[in-house]
């Protein structure tokens, strides 16, 4: 942590270092994948098995973590007053609870394809977005916008991913 960082959570003249225990695990993916996980649960009272299907858990709260942070626009804030910050986050919260429960309740039409279709939640977003801003509305139903902007699901797909080392 940067020494110029503000921690809230100690109060100023605690100056002695904080220790804390961590535990890296690794787990087989696949034949020639694996992936790693750094948490503090301990090796007594979690087996690997205990936490892969802990973290195979967790998924769902990771993948709305990236939509709210990338699709909603939660990785950048305007404010800088911690009480504005606060109302921007809540009400991307809001919005993005909003965009959810209008995405459940669309129904897509079953076609008989290769894969099964999702809603792409990021152009789903923005349509309920644009929905929302505008005074006399849209002539369209927006969950009839939406239903036409799905993405196939496909399981088990793994491309190799071209990592670029940042400078």
């Amino acid at each position: 942590m940067p020494i110029n960082q503000k921690f809230d959570y100690f109060n100023e003249d605690f100056n002695i270092p904080y220790e804390f225990h961590v535990r890296i695990v690794r787990f087989k993916i696949n034949d020639d994948s694996y992936e790693c996980i750094i948490t503090n649960l301990s090796r007594e009272e979690f087996s690997l098995e205990e936490i892969k299907e802990l973290y195979h858990k967790r998924w769902g709260i990771e993948t709305s973590f990236r939509e709210l942070k990338y699709a909603i626009g939660l990785s950048s804030l305007h404010s800088k007053k911690r009480e504005l910050i606060k109302q921007e986050i809540y009400a991307r919260l809001i919005l993005y609870n909003f965009s959810q429960r209008v995405i459940q309740k669309i129904k897509l039409k079953k076609q008989k394809t290769k894969y099964k279709y999702q809603v792409n939640f990021t152009r789903a977003f923005h349509i309920i977005r644009e929905f929302l801003r505008k005074k006399s509305g849209n002539p369209l139903n927006p969950e009839v916008l939406i239903a036409n902007e799905i993405l196939p699901i496909r399981p088990n797909r793994s491309n190799i991913r071209n990592l670029k080392q940042k400078m």
